[in-house]
């Protein structure tokens, strides 16, 4: 039986009009034996930020230089004012001023890559460069960490990985390819939770093979409309009864874990920074 709280923070804290947003200011309380997730609605990229009991936070991707104002308006609404480590997935998502603005801003310690995108990374930073390969772990603390699922370097591929937390465990896709999908599906991956799906095009998708093995029971998508998305993907998460959440749809999403369940939190936002075309 699943245990999701999906909640709908209704504005009851400062609401704020910058940047087109409406993003409520939210602490989410990580304490001890709790770390969160959250994805943030940038114009451009994927972007997330890992919360641990600590206070550290860890991003997983930077955004776009010229749409740093939305990625520092959401650290505002979020009370982020330290940034520990960056996690790079791909190379499209390497951004090489954004990259030295939050390296310079908040000191960071260590940009977390896959061995493949190494070569990618800007000379500025190699120094506290650290590559990972296919089935290494990465520690972020004592009790959280992430372990390299698939280190892909081939087109539309990038770094796969899990987060395991108590019976909880969080997948990261960044690749959409034959190539992958057959790694993938050779790895042992039914106790996965939640997953980050890719989407680099209408026309590609997740195979319905592939999220079977997976067995999710919530999915996340950087997309604003179902409509944009490839509906034998859409048929398929409606098949498993995989809870759907849209960062463009929903707004700027959440996902706190415990060591008995996990909760969605979303915050609802009409206006969202996504402009896809139709």
């Amino acid at each position: 039986m699943r245990v999701i709280l999906s909640v709908m923070l209704l504005f009851l804290l400062i609401i704020s009009n910058a940047y087109g947003m409406k993003v409520p200011k939210v602490n989410l309380h990580v304490s001890q034996d709790e770390y969160a997730i959250s994805f943030l609605p940038v114009q451009k990229g994927e972007v997330a930020v890992l919360h641990l009991a600590s206070g550290d936070h860890y991003m997983i991707n930077t955004g776009s230089f010229k749409d740093r104002n939305q990625l520092y308006y959401y650290f505002n609404q979020l009370h982020i004012d330290n940034i520990k480590g960056l996690i790079i997935t791909e190379k499209s998502e390497v951004d090489e001023r954004m990259i030295a603005e939050l390296v310079e801003k908040f000191s960071i310690e260590e940009i977390v890559v896959g061995k493949s995108l190494e070569p990618d990374m800007p000379t500025l930073v190699s120094r506290i460069v650290h590559p990972v390969q296919e089935d290494q772990t990465y520690t972020f603390s004592d009790e959280l960490s992430m372990r390299v699922v698939h280190d892909g370097n081939e087109r539309r591929e990038g770094l796969d990985f899990s987060i395991t937390f108590f019976h909880h465990r969080f997948l990261w896709m960044s690749s959409q390819s034959s190539h992958s999908e057959g790694v993938l599906l050779s790895k042992s991956l039914k106790n996965v939770n939640i997953v980050k799906i890719p989407v680099h095009s209408k026309s590609e998708s997740m195979s319905q093979r592939l999220l079977e093995h997976v067995d999710p029971q919530t999915a996340i998508l950087y997309r604003s409309k179902e409509r944009l998305l490839n509906g034998d993907m859409l048929e398929a998460i409606n098949e498993e009864w995989i809870d759907l959440y849209l960062t463009g749809q929903h707004g700027l999403i959440a996902v706190k874990f415990n060591k008995r369940n996990y909760e969605v939190l979303t915050f609802d936002q009409g206006d969202g920074v996504f402009k896809e075309e139709e």
